[in-house]
């Protein structure tokens, strides 16, 4: 009698430990069927562990012939989920270190602004060199405030051009105004001067390390370019710049940051649903799991081991990702 009474406290002791084991992962999982599978399991122990006329050894074959195998299961594939949780998390990381150090490379004075100051700059070199070729003056001219800007952000801001859409945008035959520091086509520094050089860039363009920056009136969409190693002014033929981006330049660290930031939102979402998330032939399993332990007659048919262990051999030769 005593010895049955400590296999009755084994059984149902162990029994127990079972439970908890199921309530982790249920929380891990957050499942519905799991939770049905969780609470069935409860009741069927409960009823075991209150009605001590009932064969304690059918408790024990259940959880040898179902719990033992849906725990075996789910714990691999909760260490498969952690592995690809840990693997989403430290790509988040890794990626909020990297926007974190471009935004501080890029600094917080938007490029606009920076460009403002330099098409101000450039106007006021436009007026100086209306002024040297209407009087003939040919007195030094310093082109390096202006150069120094393009040298700064080209690398980074300046859009990459073909050598044929180089060529499309700078060999043109206009009527010239020349000096040996600069060449402007007569009739945009005319434009210019009735329009008192008032200008604002459009945006930087790069071939082979030389450039191209445009321009556009800001009292009409006439635009124009400055050839940097050539110090030339022109207007720019629209039809032949009809295939060439000539938006505004955005920032290449910025748009990498951009990227970087969509990924991270969509990682967000990924890890809220990794855990939950089951491949469809493991819920199938689960829902016959849960529907089989939730039968009437289930507790008679327990000694029926070869037929209760097909689900469960099911279940185990899931591939687990």
């Amino acid at each position: 009698m005593q010895e049955e009474e400590e296999r009755y406290v084994q059984i149902i002791n162990d029994s127990n430990r079972k439970l908890v084991v199921l309530k982790l992962l249920s929380n891990f999982f957050n499942h519905k069927d799991f939770v049905g599978v969780l609470v069935r399991t409860k009741v069927i122990h409960s009823l075991f562990q209150k009605n001590k006329t009932l064969d304690i050894n059918k408790l024990e074959l259940f959880h040898i012939q179902f719990t033992n195998s849906l725990i075996e299961l789910f714990q691999k594939i909760k260490k498969s989920k952690e592995q690809q949780y840990l693997l989403v998390s430290d790509e988040m990381d890794i990626n909020a270190d990297i926007i974190a150090k471009m935004k501080l490379e890029i600094g917080d004075e938007k490029f606009s602004d920076r460009t403002k100051g330099h098409a101000q700059l450039m106007s006021k070199k436009i007026e100086q060199l209306y002024h040297s070729f209407e009087s003939g003056n040919t007195s030094f001219f310093d082109w390096h405030d202006i150069m120094s800007f393009s040298d700064r952000v080209k690398s980074e801001y300046y859009r990459e051009i073909s050598i044929e859409e180089y060529d499309l945008l700078t060999n043109v035959k206009k009527n010239l105004y020349e000096n040996k520091y600069a060449k402007f086509e007569k009739k945009l520094l005319g434009r210019l001067n009735i329009l008192n050089f008032k200008i604002k860039f459009l945006c930087g363009l790069e071939c082979n390390n030389e450039i191209i920056e445009v321009y556009e009136f800001r009292d009409s969409n006439d635009r124009f370019i400055f050839v940097g190693n050539e110090k030339s002014f022109y207007f720019i033929d629209e039809e032949k710049a009809k295939g060439i981006n000539l938006s505004k330049n955005n920032s290449a660290k910025a748009e990498i940051i951009a990227q970087l930031e969509e990924k991270n939102a969509l990682s967000a979402i990924e890890m809220s649903t990794i855990k939950t998330s089951l491949p469809e032939n493991v819920q199938d399993v689960l829902r016959d799991y849960l529907h089989k332990i939730s039968s009437v007659d289930f507790l008679e048919d327990l000694q029926n081991v070869d037929e209760q262990t097909n689900i469960l051999r099911t279940m185990l030769n899931i591939n687990i990702n």
